[in-house]
């Protein structure tokens, strides 16, 4: 009877362990999304109070295929935020299908998730355009030409119809929005 208390009690407190393990794992990743929400609202901020605060304006969208919708004097960007916590590669096989590579050598299938929705969407306005906000950062952005050979993605590269920058290069360089309305090297 005792040993049966005893078993009964360690599986109490590895139940108890993994309850509070998975709490505090879920609010680690809550927190650290609400950063990553915070840092790029921060940063379109910046982008609009460098300017003229009246032509620039900021919304947050409650739709899933983009996040932000950031309107500027020549452009209007409907923004899509790509976690990419562990700073990984991000490689853009086709329109839809962006892969996550630890390393170039890597050939584990993982996707990145919401890329769909804002690629299949189709615009009224003339200006609108579709922007990718990798954040924090990615390792590096390739896209494939064909199947035997990859670019290096920048701002000004037409994906598809979209633009992908990394959080970190919209913090560093404030002009990245104008390179992508003029499509101007850095």
């Amino acid at each position: 009877m005792e040993i049966l208390i005893r078993a009964v009690i360690i599986i109490a407190v590895i139940v108890i362990a993994l309850v509070i393990l998975i709490i505090l794992y879920n609010v680690y990743k809550n927190q650290r999304r609400a950063k990553m929400n915070k840092d790029i609202a921060d940063a379109l901020n910046n982008l609009r109070i460098k300017t003229k605060e009246n032509e620039f304006e900021i919304k947050k969208s409650n739709d899933k295929a983009y996040d932000y919708i950031f309107k500027t004097p020549n452009s209007l960007f409907y923004i899509k935020v790509i976690p990419n916590f562990s700073n990984y590669e991000i490689c853009i096989n086709n329109s839809v299908k962006w892969q996550i590579r630890k390393s170039f050598g890597d050939d584990s299938l993982n996707f990145v998730d919401g890329v769909e929705d804002l690629m299949r969407m189709e615009f009224e306005q003339k200006n609108a355009k579709k922007l990718y906000i990798i954040y924090p950062n990615a390792k590096a952005l390739l896209k494939y030409i064909n199947e035997c050979e990859m670019v290096f993605v920048k701002p000004e590269t037409n994906i598809y119809g979209a633009s992908v920058v990394s959080y970190q290069a919209l913090k560093e360089n404030p002009n990245i929005l104008e390179i992508i309305e003029n499509k101007k090297e850095i």
